[in-house]
């Protein structure tokens, strides 16, 4: 999985995004039609203009009003986006929400406009590749993130950005690229030196997660990718996830999903015969 990845897209008929979650950080900007996006509990009426934001792991479905449904995707890795941006009041609107956060939020005509300068550029040095081009990138996400982030500041965590929440954001970090090792609360608190009540409290209070909590959310929706997207056995999705034990798998993925692997791939194929 690259640590960038953007596309300019347009539907004109039978688009619709099944309830998921992201691994990585995801913006939609759109440039024309209208769409309906649930994201948890809350729901937003987006149209040209409107920005959408997504941390990892945060459930989310679309479907649209109006086509042709047009829009830019960005879907970054976290530590890409904190090493290339890295001041932590922006970084801050992924995982350090203020209360009242909204998912979305409007551009005006002046920022829009700039906003698709910087994606346009980004999208042509994602697909080109040349020489330098992460870095170019990452010149564009601070110039669209910190001019957003002076037009709608109250979407941005204000408080002062201290060391728990950049220990959140280094431990979140680590879960996120190592997810299907074997790992324990005690083996992440060796690895920080720290101790792990200390570790566990900062974790929970930043993101609302429970560490271990978190890389079960992981891998489950690495199971569900695989399970949705590829013929692969349960078993061998069981292993790829990080999991030695079949049973624990299964009744783990049973206990978020209602339902068991085998049952969920056959949901979601009969949802793609609907939407074909």
């Amino acid at each position: 999985m690259e640590d960038f990845w953007i596309q300019h897209r347009v539907n004109k008929s039978n688009f619709k995004i099944h309830r998921h979650i992201e691994h990585r950080y995801q913006v939609v900007l759109v440039l024309n039609g209208k769409i309906r996006y649930t994201v948890g509990d809350n729901e937003y009426i987006a149209a040209k203009g409107d920005m959408v934001v997504l941390n990892t792991l945060e459930n989310h479905i679309l479907e649209v009003i109006s086509y042709p449904y047009e829009r830019y995707i960005l879907q970054i890795d976290p530590s890409f986006f904190q090493r290339e941006v890295k001041y932590p009041e922006i970084i801050s609107i992924f995982i350090r929400r203020p209360a009242g956060f909204s998912h979305m939020f409007n551009l005006s005509d002046e920022i829009f406009d700039f906003t698709c300068l910087c994606l346009d550029e980004m999208e042509r040095e994602h697909k080109d590749r040349r020489v330098y081009w992460e870095m170019i990138i990452g010149s564009n996400l601070r110039r669209m993130f910190v001019t957003i982030f002076r037009a709608c500041s109250t979407s941005f965590y204000t408080g002062k950005i201290d060391a728990g929440i950049t220990l959140a954001f280094q431990i979140q970090n680590y879960l996120d690229h190592n997810y299907t090792e074997n790992l324990s609360v005690d083996d992440i608190s060796s690895r920080f030196f720290l101790n792990k009540h200390y570790l566990s409290h900062v974790f929970k209070d930043v993101t609302g997660y429970g560490m271990m909590e978190y890389v079960i959310f992981l891998r489950m929706n690495k199971a569900k990718i695989l399970l949705a997207q590829t013929g692969e056995s349960i078993s061998l999705i069981a292993s790829k996830c990080g999991y030695t034990n079949f049973t624990h798998f299964s009744r783990q993925f049973r206990k978020l999903e209602a339902c068991t692997p085998s049952e969920y791939r056959r949901k979601w194929l009969e949802m793609e015969e609907v939407d074909d």
